[in-house]
């Protein structure tokens, strides 16, 4: 292909028109390679090189290209660059329905090489919201409205090295011609398709919303059934749950996750003691967990002899077992109710705690635990669980005197 030459084609196809329609012709006839490298970003931009480069094979050549980088009009070129890229975004923004600029242009003349002399014309540009990004997915290709054209030994090249700490390439349609790391390129003569290129990056990121026994305590030798869910549901997904018995012995088994992201397995407990179960991704999976979901604990416990027999008993028995401890009760109940002081009228309406307030701020703001206890009619262990309760809600604090303990109002 040459300078001479027009390019026609779909949506960005003809992105080569306005090169040459801006770029003058030098001496002579150059043949150019054209590359296009379009580098993704997090953001959904995407920043473009085309790159037009041409073999320096004699000093006519190099004397050439150098005259026409030292009197090329680089603001006339960049600007009518601009323009026409403009053009084809705010095209492509109509199209797809998403609002889309073009920014950051910028033009560079170059000889580069030292053995292998290469006339270098680079129009870089930056391309805002070229991607739809959703939630866990970045998809490239609806703004290649028609599809794209390569033209015999031309290139495409979409790097995407920013997006790999977070997402995966899961699709690249058609296949590309070089696949390299974190990079895929196409090599012409190659008429894409409507909307190709086409590449999906699917997110790395997997949350555990649901990782639970249907049970804590287990009977040994009885089947425990999990159940689980992760977001997004990502049916078809590997994950493997380990069970780790009383032994420290690991048993791996693979689930599948279902189409609403649901996974569950049945495994047999056949060891009695503390069980450990967790949850991972193979090794080489492209995905990771974000947190991490917590190992479940289990106990697994061998039914005994007495058990076994207990549970043979008729009911009646038991009932013959409760009958007396129930009546000896209710007598200790109703000599206390008979003997015991009853509050005064205004002790019987409060609370415990406001009870407890009450007889601080009685009291000027400061009582000992055991004056506490007496006033209240409480018992030693109460006054300690309503007092403990009250410093917890930041009311009162405890001060260590000795043996005794000075309660004051916060």
């Amino acid at each position: 292909m040459t300078l001479k030459k027009a390019v026609a084609g779909a949506l960005l196809a003809f992105i080569l028109v306005c090169f040459f329609e801006l770029v003058p012709l030098v001496e002579g006839e150059f043949e150019f390679q054209t590359t296009y490298r379009i580098t993704l970003h997090k953001d959904s931009s995407a920043t473009w090189v085309v790159e037009l480069s041409t073999a320096l094979s004699s000093k006519e050549d190099l004397d050439s290209f150098i005259f026409f980088k030292d009197n090329a009009d680089r603001n006339t070129l960049l600007s009518g660059f601009e323009s026409t890229i403009s053009s084809i975004v705010s095209r492509a923004a109509s199209l797809t329905g998403r609002p889309m600029a073009a920014e950051n242009f910028s033009l560079k003349i170059d000889v580069t090489g030292i053995l292998k002399r290469l006339g270098v014309i680079q129009y870089r540009f930056k391309w805002v919201n070229f991607s739809l990004k959703t939630s866990d997915r970045i998809e490239v290709g609806d703004v290649f409205e028609g599809g794209f054209y390569l033209f015999a030994d031309e290139r495409l090249e979409i790097d995407y090295s920013e997006l790999d700490q977070e997402y995966f390439l899961k699709l690249a349609s058609p296949k590309p011609s070089n696949e390299d790391v974190l990079r895929v390129a196409w090599v012409g003569k190659l008429d894409f398709s409507d909307g190709e290129p086409r590449l999906i990056f699917q997110s790395r990121t997997i949350r555990v919303e649901e990782f639970s026994p249907e049970s804590s305590r287990v009977k040994k030798d009885s089947m425990l059934s999990i159940q689980g869910r992760i977001s997004p549901p990502t049916p078809g997904l590997t994950l493997r749950i380990i069970y780790l018995n009383p032994q420290g012995s690991e048993t791996v088994r693979e689930v599948t996750v279902g189409e609403n992201g649901v996974f569950s397995d049945v495994f047999s407990m056949n060891t009695a003691g503390e069980w450990r179960v967790s949850l991972r991704l193979p090794s080489d999976s492209p995905y990771r967990f974000s947190p991490e979901p917590q190992p479940i604990q289990l106990s697994v416990y061998e039914e005994s002899g007495s058990e076994t027999q207990a549970e043979s008993l008729p009911p009646v028995f038991f009932l013959a077992l409760l009958v007396p401890p129930v009546v000896l009760l209710a007598i200790i109940l109703f000599h206390r109710s008979r003997g015991g002081r009853l509050k005064p009228p205004d002790m019987q309406t409060l609370s415990d705690e406001d009870l407890v307030m009450k007889l601080l701020r009685e009291a000027g703001g400061r009582l000992t635990q055991s004056q506490i206890k007496d006033a209240a009619k409480f018992s030693k262990s109460k006054t300690s669980i309503v007092l403990n309760e009250l410093q917890r809600k930041g009311l009162i604090r405890k001060i260590k005197r000795g043996r005794e303990y000075i309660v004051e109002l916060v």
